[in-house]
């Protein structure tokens, strides 16, 4: 038995309900043993008491999924919402036959969330109180509620960027606001009346920089801000206190894993001593196709060396079974290959803390040997030499390293300075190791470098200019075969005056030696037409041994005019990867053609698979051996190849293009385990800590004492239940580091199935049928904004009943939703009456209405900037900073361009990586003017250049490179910024690391500064140079005033510095 990891307390009078097992449990303030409420192990949060305390409302579900039930606390329970929101919290009880909750569903703007009153009926109503993370009202009417911030404080503690979570109160009639505490900087979160007492938790106590591992308290004030009270004193071992929920008079809260009371304001915080008499985990049951992560053919093809989950294995191609050779609990290995031809595989293990290497014959009768412990720092590749007499080593920290493997001894080879090594490649003889070293552009660019170990020298093969890659040594090791975008040939962009690069890699080959003809193309005795052949007497081993490819040990790489000898394949140019030697040539993977980031220009449905290309240098033939697959892998002597395509895994010949018959299926459900899921977490919690020891952006932790932080919550491992409680661990340990980007995502998707929509406001008659009050349009250039209604074929119109959904009455239902769970992206059937008519009609519903509602809300904005300037001033919102911000920043660039001034609304803009391009567009100054005799308007010069100027609108909810790009454009002085302080986080990352299984986990590790800010936008923000602050009333009187003072600002810029406008044309200059 185990005491279990509890958490999201609320009290009635002497009743506790919490959450734990992923279930809700009940007890008594006084403790003792709980018993279970619910029994779905599905993760479930902030449960709440009716006002009778005879009802619990609780929100169940994974984020993106998560919906609103209600149960008996005597018996039974029914689901009150179908909304599959991001997120929702119950915030309490408006009375007893009313929840209040805070929903993010459907919503079209970043992080926010709403207030909605829902019936036992399942009614949903909107409060007018503004977006809010959390709200609570008392006896007298007063409302108290917390802005919305989409990440809880527990999740990045000590943070004080934009989107703190501030605490408004109401008056009774809930109309006027006034903002509590306005000048703290901290969170203040969870607001709740006790008396006439705001209660909330918060780690205002810490004063950064001075006191950075202060824990977050139980704090109350007065509602007019005044009489601040501390009740908790929890230090770093108590843990950071959180949650806080009241009955009014009890406070409920709980810190690591465990529960505490505030029996009054007055009284000292207790903890409440839960017996759950849970017992361990249960083994789980690891499907063959769970974390298979890599599987590679031995030397002949006979069998494989699969990574899975966590564990080696030696997978027998035909007719065998398979075996495990490192399966120790609470072990992972990764990056298993074969250790060159000796029949023995190698891997990196962390069994003994930091990784090593572990060597293990295919046949496994021999003990493991390990070797290199504690000098490889975090293993990111690995290759071995044909003898498996020494084997390359990419480490973490962008360090090469070449292990021997007899004597144990590891030596550094070389460093890529500006990224990982990659692409370990040995020559046959052992000589020479080469790799790919990145040299800039955040990785794209990488040049060929490489190692002479019989010399003991290293050497350079490219210079950097391009991307070269994926290098490998032909077998006979008289040739190097690799990847590089030298391709420089632009195609003119078909939307706008621009040129890009797309199609640039082609394979190139190098001939180690100056005097050695390239494979393919004239030599001085031609291309022999006659073959030599075989002699027909022979024994098969004979023939085996013949067959094999010798490598040519002679073989000198001269360095002088490598990059002059280099040769293109005789390929095109395209998208190629995992190039690799065969026995008479070169394998690659063509990569699907570039149809764009967002899969807009595919159609619906369509699966898009890389195929498997060899070319043959001896006939000078290339072959398409595989149409389709998600992965290859060659056999050691390059005759074989192992292919994976979805469920299915098969061996055929390398060098032909293979039928269904002709193939070698390989059986994967030989692959058979269980493991104990706390082994896996202990593991889990462990990597994690050296993950971010290895790649945070500083060194020293910028302060933060970190083996002392996983010290202390590593014991909490043998609290936690479930793997949603890991999370919550993980979630906080990587929190101390008071740091942005520090990320945990889970890797079990949304769970049941999730609610589709039709894109339309809906209601219902006095029948209790669905109603028609509203289509959404959509947006043709946006497949997210396709709306279902508008179809072709369907013709609704506002004011249609919606009588059946596929034959089933909506009346008999409390939400439509419920008839539509599962069906987005499938045919439905819909019986529409219009008076006295029906007919019935075929839609698609939508996962999301969010692409539909952003696109009516940012016509809503164009519309109210061309209105309120007159159509002086154009408008562009930027929603991110990735493909889908680029492609609406050229939706609206050409309209708005054409206009005198621009606002640039940058607000709820979720990061990404490409704030650089728009800041380049955003740069241009128009100059000069293009005139034809048939064009109404002169051209400006440059294009879609900015003809007077740009003023930018951020808010909190602008983030990452939303951050950066309001702070650019401060440094470059494009123009003012409008609206209140951004979220605050510029320590980037990559989301280059997943745990064993599949749990994605980030480390902050690009770091961002200015010229003007230096380091202080992250756990700040940008700070606008016009402030225009919003309050919840702010937010329901149908006003934006954050674009109106952008547009006004613009309007006298334009009086004091007029718009560039085109000169009239001179007279003839010819008067004769």
């Amino acid at each position: 038995m185990f005491s279990g990891y509890l958490r999201y307390p609320h009290v009635n009078e002497d009743q506790v309900v919490f959450v734990a097992d992923d279930d809700l449990w009940l007890t008594t303030v006084l403790g003792g043993r709980a018993h279970r409420l619910t029994s779905e192990h599905i993760p479930v949060r902030s449960p709440r008491f009716s006002p009778s305390g005879k009802r619990v409302g609780f929100v169940s579900g994974y984020p993106g999924n998560q919906d609103l039930h209600v149960l008996d606390v005597e018996g039974g329970r029914h689901r009150l919402t179908w909304l599959s929101a991001l997120r929702m919290q119950v915030c309490g009880w408006v009375d007893e036959e009313h929840v209040l909750v805070a929903s993010m569903h459907n919503e079209a703007m970043r992080a926010l969330s709403w207030l909605y009153t829902v019936s036992l009926e399942g009614e949903l109503e909107r409060l007018p109180w503004g977006p809010a993370s959390a709200a609570d009202r008392n006896p007298d009417g007063r409302a108290v509620l917390a802005s919305p911030n989409f990440r809880g404080p527990e999740q990045w503690k000590r943070y004080r960027g934009g989107m703190v979570n501030r605490v408004w109160v109401s008056d009774v009639r809930q109309e006027n606001w006034t903002r509590l505490l306005p000048r703290e900087t901290a969170s203040l979160a969870g607001p709740c009346w006790v008396g006439e007492r705001i209660v909330f938790t918060s780690d205002l106590g810490a004063r950064l920089p001075e006191r950075p591992g202060e824990q977050a308290q139980v704090w109350s004030v007065e509602p007019d801000g005044s009489d601040l009270r501390v009740h908790t004193a929890h230090t770093f071992t108590e843990g950071y206190c959180r949650d806080a929920t009241t009955d009014g008079r009890r406070v409920v809260f709980h810190a690591r894993g465990r529960l505490h009371v505030l029996d009054s304001l007055e009284a000292e915080p207790r903890e409440i001593p839960v017996d759950l008499a849970l017992g361990e985990p249960l083994p789980v049951a690891v499907e063959a196709l769970d974390r298979l992560e890599s599987v590679i053919p031995d030397n002949g093809g006979d069998g494989s060396l699969v990574e899975w989950r966590g564990q080696a294995w030696f997978l027998t191609h035909r007719s065998g079974p398979a075996r495990a050779l490192s399966a120790l609990p609470g072990v992972r290995i990764r990056e298993a290959t074969p250790l060159g031809n000796t029949g023995k595989g190698i891997w990196a293990t962390d069994l003994e803390g930091e990784d090593c290497l572990e060597i293990v014959p295919f046949d496994g009768q021999e003990d493991p040997r390990r070797i290199g412990h504690g000098q490889l720092g975090r293993v990111l590749a690995l290759a071995a030499n044909s003898e498996g007499s020494e084997v390359a080593v990419a480490s973490h920290d962008g360090t090469v390293l070449v292990v021997n493997v007899a004597g144990n001894t590891v030596k550094k080879v070389g460093r890529s300075r500006q990224g990982e090594a990659t692409g370990l490649a040995f020559s046959p003889s052992g000589r020479y190791v080469v790799w790919r070293e990145t040299v800039g552009n955040e990785g794209a660019l990488g040049r060929l470098v490489g190692h002479d170990l019989m010399e003991d020298r290293p050497f350079e093969l490219t210079r950097g200019q391009f991307n070269d890659f994926s290098p490998a040594f032909s077998l006979d090791g008289r040739y190097l075969y690799f990847l590089s975008s030298r391709t420089i040939d632009p195609a003119y962009d078909e939307i706008n005056f621009d040129l890009g690069f797309t199609n640039t890699v082609r394979p190139y080959v190098i001939a180690l030696s100056a005097e050695e003809p390239a494979p393919f193309g004239p030599s001085v005795d031609g291309w022999a037409i006659s073959e030599a052949k075989k002699p027909e007497m022979e024994t098969k081993d004979e023939a085996t041994d013949q067959d094999a490819v010798k490598p040519d040990v002679d073989v000198a790489l001269d360095i002088e005019g490598v990059e002059d000898r280099m040769v293109p394949l005789p390929v095109p140019a395209g998208r190629y990867d995992g190039l690799c030697a065969t026995a008479e040539g070169v394998l690659w993977r063509r990569l699907t053609p570039h149809t764009g980031v967002l899969g807009s220009g595919q159609l619906p449905g369509q699966e898009t698979k890389d195929s498997i290309e060899v070319y043959d240098v001896t006939k000078r033939k290339l072959t398409v051996v595989v149409d389709a697959c998600d992965d290859a892998a060659v056999s050691g002597d390059g005759r074989q190849v192992v292919v994976r395509n979805g469920d299915d895994l098969w061996v055929q010949p390398v060098d032909v293009r293979a039928e269904d018959e002709d193939r070698i299926a390989v059986n994967l459900n030989r692959l058979r385990r269980q493991l104990l899921p706390r082994d896996e977490w202990r593991q889990m919690f462990d990597e994690n800590a050296r993950l971010m020891r290895d790649h945070y952006w500083r060194e020293d932790m910028n302060g933060v004492d970190w083996d002392a932080v996983c010290a202390g919550y590593r014991p909490l491992l043998e609290q936690i239940a479930t793997h949603d409680d890991l999370v919550d661990v993980l979630v906080e340990t990587n929190a101390e580091l008071n740091t942005s980007h520090a990320y945990v995502t889970p890797c079990n998707g949304y769970g049941e199935a999730k609610v589709a929509w039709l894109g339309a406001d809906l209601g219902r008659n006095e029948k209790g049928e669905v109603v028609i009050n509203r289509i959404l349009d959509g947006e043709s250039s946006d497949p997210k904004a396709r709306s279902p209604l508008r179809a072709a074929g369907v013709a609704a119109r506002a004011g249609d009943v919606i009588v059946a959904v596929d034959g089933k009455p909506t009346a008999e239902v409390p939400d439509i939703n419920a008839l539509l769970l599962g069906a987005a992206g499938t045919a439905v059937e819909l019986t529409l009456a219009r008076g006295d008519s029906r007919r019935r009609v075929v839609v698609v519903p939508v996962a999301s209405e969010a692409g539909l509602r952003y696109h009516e809300w940012v016509a809503s904005r164009v519309e109210r900037v061309r209105e309120r300037s007159r159509g002086r001033v154009g408008y562009v919102h930027v929603p991110n900073m990735m493909a889908e911000g680029w492609a609406e920043f050229h939706r609206l660039i050409e309209q708005a361009s054409r206009c005198e001034a621009m606002v640039v609304d940058v607000r709820y803009n979720s990061g990404g990586h490409t704030s650089s391009l728009v800041l380049e567009r955003l740069m241009r100054t128009v100059v000069g003017w293009g005139y034809a005799r048939h064009m109404d308007t002169p051209e400006p010069y440059p294009v879609q250049g900015m003809r007077g100027p740009v003023v930018f609108i951020t808010n909190p909810y602008a983030a990452s490179d939303g951050d950066i790009i309001t702070a650019a454009a401060q440094n470059l002085g494009l123009g003012p910024v409008v609206g209140e302080r951004s979220w605050g986080g510029v320590v980037g990352t990559d989301g280059r690391f997943e745990l064993v299984d599949g749990t994605g986990v980030t480390q902050p590790r690009y770091a961002f500064a200015f010229h003007r800010h230096g380091f202080g936008v992250e756990n700040h923000g940008t700070d606008p140079d016009i402030e225009v602050p919003l309050g919840p009333s702010d937010w329901e009187n149908g006003e934006d005033l954050q674009l109106d003072v952008a547009v006004d600002e613009a309007l006298v810029r334009l009086e004091e510095k007029p718009a560039m406008v085109p000169p009239k044309l001179p007279p003839a200059a010819f008067a004769g």
